[in-house]
């Protein structure tokens, strides 16, 4: 029988799919600390976002409690601006938050610039509120790679290899350890490392 050189032909004829190169940006703290103003306030949350290279698409998904008595007024990417430095508005979220805390997520399109800027760690997601008009909570999309890598929660202890300090001149980041006490939702800090 000859059908495996028929198969084998057809499989040939089919067109080659290229793979989309994607990046990754899990569970980036969203933190009042990175802001150029730092406001006085104790709210928190985080990004995670996939940019398909192909499609151009970053699909996102932001989760934020902010300030107590703060209500979020509006949520951008800006760009392009390294840690620690603010840069215009480059995409305004398609449905703007509200309330006190929440969640956010969607597809937006950049173009070849605003692609450049994100692959070089040069954008950053911001959330506003009545708080801080110029931003409450901010994150620095910095690919998840192996100078970043991702959080691990084990035994009651969540490790975080990268913590951001913004405005620390070349040196960006600790390594810490926080230990769940089994209650409640606040963890403690129980290891501290030096900065990186």
């Amino acid at each position: 029988m000859k059908t495996t050189g028929i198969v084998l032909a057809a499989a040939l004829a089919l067109p080659a799919t290229a793979l989309a190169q994607v990046y990754a940006y899990v569970a980036l703290p969203l933190t009042a600390t990175q802001e150029t103003s730092v406001p006085a306030s104790s709210g928190y949350g985080s990004v995670t976002a996939l940019y398909d290279a192909a499609t151009k698409n970053l699909t996102y998904s932001a989760v934020w409690q902010l300030n107590p008595g703060a209500t979020a007024s509006a949520a951008h990417f800006h760009g392009g601006a390294a840690l620690g430095a603010n840069a215009g508005v480059a995409i305004a979220l398609p449905t703007q938050p509200s309330g006190n805390s929440g969640k956010s997520t969607g597809v937006v399109t950049l173009t070849a610039a605003q692609e450049a800027d994100l692959l070089a760690g040069k954008w950053y997601f911001n959330l506003h509120s009545t708080l801080a008009s110029g931003g409450e909570l901010r994150a620095q999309l910095i690919e998840n790679s192996g100078s970043l890598p991702l959080a691990i929660y084990s035994n009651g202890t969540l490790s975080l290899p990268t913590v951001l300090v913004p405005g620390t001149p070349g040196k960006a980041s600790y390594s810490a350890e926080l230990t769940y006490p089994g209650s409640g939702n606040t963890f403690t800090l129980s290891t501290l490392s030096g900065l990186r």
